[in-house]
């Protein structure tokens, strides 16, 4: 007969085994000892992990804290790079920030050291400043016109706002008062000193291109000498910035003068240009006369033009007046012109 695959042997002592234990015969089979437990650590503190670590440092590796920084910072192998950019994540937290940066605390130097290294965003505040002056609010760029409008407290904070907003934001915070600083209301404060904050960054803008950022400067100037403003007291706002100098304001008053002559010739020839004029004469006398100091004659034209309406093709001429047509206030009143100035009037 041909014997029992192994397998089936196998089974059937299996079976034979269980039985024997199940009725109390025969030897039971041996056990494997149980594994023994693993033993674990009690959990540390925070405390012991730390004594644990500069313990190491100390007596194992014979470092510092100040060694095992500096080492981290000089290595730039790629494995050492990697460390570095962990260690850096570490800074992202302003936990760990506030901890040694802010204002209150016991390491003194630390604050200083950190904004030195960091060069406290001068770069970046020195190209807003840059950026600032070659808008068209503070920089003279030839062919653009500038009037007066640019002073506008609005449109110069608009253009603030969009090229140099850290720096406004900067001195917005050093503006802050040093008394009752929780009473600060900042929508409230800002209608007070916001123009004087310009009026900071037109003279940072005018530091750095004293030639081409001087178009603040320049309106400034060619104001408080139309109001009367004298010599002496132009060239003491020049020194600081606020103005330019009295030579460059009559010099621009010369090229405003020669370019409004050369403006009204050409209006004076359109056929809807109408002209008054009148001469006079004046005698500007002294109570004394000397040879350096003598009374002088003048005689001026003054004239108005007008840019009329309804003008006829060819401009109005003598031969349109008639005598007999009477002309009366309330023609001149209600003319369509007029009533249309009048219109806009009560709009506005």
């Amino acid at each position: 007969m041909e014997s029992d695959p192994p397998i089936l042997d196998a089974f059937s002592t299996f079976s034979l085994n269980d039985k024997a234990e199940a009725d109390g015969s025969g030897s039971p089979s041996r056990q494997a000892p149980p594994p023994q437990a693993r033993q674990r650590r009690p959990r540390m503190s925070v405390e012991e992990r730390l004594n644990s670590v500069f313990s190491h440092l100390r007596k194992e590796l014979n470092w510092s804290l100040k060694d095992f920084f500096q080492a981290l910072a000089s290595c730039n192998d790629a494995t050492n790079t990697r460390r570095k950019a962990t260690f850096a994540e570490a800074f992202k937290d302003p936990k760990i920030l506030g901890c040694y940066l802010r204002r209150q605390h016991p390491w003194p130097g630390v604050r200083e050291a950190v904004i030195d290294a960091l060069d406290l965003g001068s770069a970046e505040l020195r190209d807003e400043v840059q950026q600032l002056g070659s808008s068209r609010y503070f920089s003279h760029s030839p062919g653009v016109e500038v009037g007066f409008e640019a002073l506008d407290r609005e449109q110069l904070l608009q253009q603030i706002q969009q090229d140099a907003p850290y720096t406004m934001q900067l001195l917005r915070n050093i503006a802050k008062p040093v008394h009752n600083p929780e009473r600060y209301n900042p929508e409230r404060q800002a209608v007070r000193f916001d123009p004087r904050l310009i009026l900071i960054l037109a003279v940072l803008c005018f530091s750095q291109q004293r030639n081409t950022c001087n178009s603040f400067q320049t309106l400034l100037g060619l104001y408080l000498y139309s109001k009367g403003l004298k010599r002496r007291q132009l060239e003491l706002l020049s020194h600081y910035g606020i103005s330019v100098s009295h030579q460059l304001i009559i010099r621009v008053v010369k090229q405003l003068s020669e370019r409004a002559t050369d403006g009204l010739a050409a209006a004076g020839k359109l056929d809807s240009a109408i002209t008054a004029y009148d001469n006079f004469e004046q005698i500007e006398g002294v109570k004394e006369q000397r040879v350096e100091n003598q009374s002088k004659f003048y005689s001026v034209t003054t004239g108005k033009l007008v840019q009329g309406i309804e003008i006829p093709p060819g401009g109005l001429r003598q031969d349109m007046l008639s005598p007999q047509v009477k002309l009366r206030a309330r023609d001149v009143l209600f003319a369509p012109g007029n009533m249309l100035a009048y219109d806009f009037d009560q709009k506005v």
